[in-house]
């Protein structure tokens, strides 16, 4: 729920030219179904392997692999470089003391959701 929101803020606030007006209602019902669509085929494959067996673990280790990797890149990229570095709000006087306060505040905030991944 949290993703889907956030990635409908971002779509939202971007300032799509004419050409592209589609585009936003596109990436909404693109994500809109594949999650879905993924969800169903989990289903429908959760029987075909045994739960502890090596191939289950693999393919576990795999797609949680890939994950991290997105949400990291995303994490690096989007958020650091773009937000911190290229916004306007840290630009100024008091901007080394906002980016400082602005990247420990998302450092505490992936330290949490770290505690809560090990515990999911």
């Amino acid at each position: 729920m949290f993703e889907g929101l956030g990635l409908g803020a971002r779509i939202a606030m971007v300032d799509w030219p004419k050409s592209k007006r589609f585009t936003p209602w596109l990436l909404a019902l693109a994500y809109g179904l594949t999650t879905p669509i993924s969800i169903a085929i989990g289903v429908g494959v959760r029987r075909s392997y045994l739960p502890g067996s090596r191939t289950a673990l693999i393919t576990n280790g795999v797609f949680d692999s890939i994950s991290a990797c997105i949400l990291i890149y995303t994490g690096l990229v989007e958020l650091m470089a773009h937000e911190f570095l290229f916004s306007e709000e840290f630009k100024g006087k008091q901007a080394m003391g906002k980016m400082v306060a602005a990247y420990i505040v998302m450092m505490v905030g992936a330290g949490l959701m770290a505690l809560l991944g090990k515990w999911a």
